[in-house]
């Protein structure tokens, strides 16, 4: 009797597991709502590029499955740093290669890359991402031939020497812009390699129908064994959310991003898979410190105090969104935890009384990135303002003339958002808030940028968290330099035959596990 009961367990767990093992083959429909007309994530930084990024190339490091912990990808191991935070030791893995099967990635090709991101003479729209390795700066303009930071020892083996210790290097590496090229197969493609990448990824592209379709194909000569699992997957250009809830439904597409006001009845149908994740983004009003007006920092304290966060995020997103008490997203090292944070709360009255006591201001000025007639979150934040009496005049402005303003920090205030490149503060407050900040923060607080330049090259991750918190501190509360809103999270739906597919908290969906069963 005890032999018959253990045959029978031995073959449930059998069945068991079978029936958990991924299945190989099968395609996958997923859309875009536009075709952004290039693969090349150094000149193209759209998550939509991003996304194929991670499907057509590798990068020397990448996230473990849906977690902010890094692993190595195209490395044997995790590279080895010295004591002083400066020198990086890598080691590549032999015998990968690039999608023509013939090519074999070496340090050269990464070498190669780093150089073709800050050259001068190139399209690198992310050069932040290297700029902390020694000789970056002489090199991108143009003052010498060859970056000083970068030694190779083999065709495998390389260090990267960075100008000083930069606590968040190696997340740099790990985003889809830091991707590893062919330096032989990108000079041979010319210009042509925005529409004809190849990389060392999972997939590779078969076909591209421009404004129509996308079609990858997995790569057979893919180094890691057994993956993908899928033979292809297909973009369908939707430019319309709800033609393409349309025919998820109808099952013409295996992934569809679920329509707020949708959510509740796709949810509640029990007919899909749904993916409910946090991701690494902050929507805020950002007012310039350097603007007449918006200097005052009593009136940037009055409508802080004006927002009524809660109401906002879900009159504009729903469940989708959580009400933001800090700037840095919460889950990354270093953030204030979800529903804590310096930032003020909802109080019309008290803001009713700094408006009163700063007298008669007169009307005060945001801009808006394009479109002729103002968007929801403009007009909402705008009848918030004139109800504790501030008058907000929301000017839209062409896009180009709008990133132009913003580059040269002449922006007066706005409502805007930030996608994280990295899960580390660094990424948030330097890009923001340092001495060479681009967002028109118009922030000068000599003290505080000490302290963040002091923070990024902060080694031990227990200071670094509290420095971050301390800085936060002041620039949300005690400067108000911006104003946080709130956090938006994936919802996705999946067909429920569709399985493995990772909502990772940077923006990207990835499908490198992905199977239909």
């Amino acid at each position: 009797m005890r032999k018959f009961l253990l045959v029978l367990a031995l073959i449930v767990v059998t069945v068991f597991i079978f029936a958990q093992a991924p299945k190989r083959g099968g395609v996958l429909y997923d859309y875009w709502t536009s075709d952004r007309m290039i693969f090349d994530p150094q000149e193209d930084t759209y998550l939509q590029t991003y996304g194929m990024a991670r499907l057509l190339f590798s990068t020397l490091v990448r996230y473990k499955g849906e977690t902010l912990e890094l692993e190595p990808e195209l490395l044997v191991k995790m590279p080895e740093i010295s004591q002083d935070g400066l020198v990086y030791t890598f080691e590549l893995k032999k015998g990968i290669k690039f999608h023509d099967g013939k090519t074999e990635l070496t340090s050269d090709d990464v070498k190669f890359t780093i150089e073709r991101m800050l050259s001068p003479k190139g399209r690198g729209a992310s050069k932040w991402l290297f700029e902390p390795i020694l000789g970056a700066t002489a090199f991108k303009n143009g003052e010498s031939t060859s970056l000083e930071g970068f030694k190779k020892i083999d065709d495998y083996k390389f260090q990267i020497i960075l100008e000083k210790p930069y606590a968040p290097f190696l997340q740099n590496l790990a985003v889809p812009a830091a991707s590893i090229f062919s330096e032989k197969l990108v000079k041979a493609a010319g210009e042509s390699w925005r529409l004809k990448p190849v990389g060392t990824g999972p997939f590779r592209l078969k076909t591209h129908t421009p404004n129509t379709e996308i079609v990858f194909e997995r790569n057979p000569y893919y180094f890691e064994p057994g993956l993908p699992y899928l033979d292809s997957i297909v973009y369908r250009i939707v430019p319309d959310s709800t033609v393409a809830l349309m025919e998820f439904e109808a099952g013409t597409l295996d992934v569809v991003t679920i329509p707020v006001l949708e959510y509740e009845r796709i949810k509640k149908s029990g007919k899909y898979n749904i993916i409910e994740k946090e991701a690494l983004n902050t929507y805020f009003f950002i007012m310039n410190l350097k603007d007449p007006k918006w200097s005052n920092p009593l009136l940037r304290k009055a409508m802080a105090l004006a927002i009524n966060k809660q109401e906002m995020a879900q009159s504009l997103f729903g469940p989708r969104a959580v009400v933001a008490k800090s700037f840095v997203t919460p889950g990354i090292p270093g953030a204030y935890p979800l529903g804590e944070g310096p930032a003020y709360d909802y109080n019309p009255e008290e803001a009713r009384k700094i408006v009163a006591q700063l007298g008669n201001i007169g009307k005060v000025t945001a801009w808006q990135s394009g479109g002729d007639t103002l968007s929801q979150a403009n007009i909402i934040i705008q009848a918030m303002a004139k109800e504790v009496g501030i008058d907000l005049e929301i000017v839209p402005i062409e896009r180009a003339a709008f990133r132009q303003a913003r580059n040269e920090g002449k922006i007066p205030a706005g409502y805007g958002n930030w996608w994280a490149d990295i899960p580390d503060p660094d990424n948030y407050i330097e890009v923001f808030f340092g001495r060479d900040n681009q967002m028109s923060s118009g922030y000068n607080n000599e003290e505080v940028q000490e302290m963040i330049e002091k923070a990024s090259i902060e080694v031990d991750p227990q200071k670094r968290e509290e420095m971050y918190r301390q800085i936060e501190y002041k620039i949300l509360r005690e400067d108000v330099a911006i104003i946080p809103l709130f956090h938006l999270k994936y919802l996705l739906a999946t067909q429920k035959n569709v399985h493995g597919v990772i909502a990772h908290p940077t923006g990207i969906t990835l499908y490198l596990y992905a199977y239909k069963q």
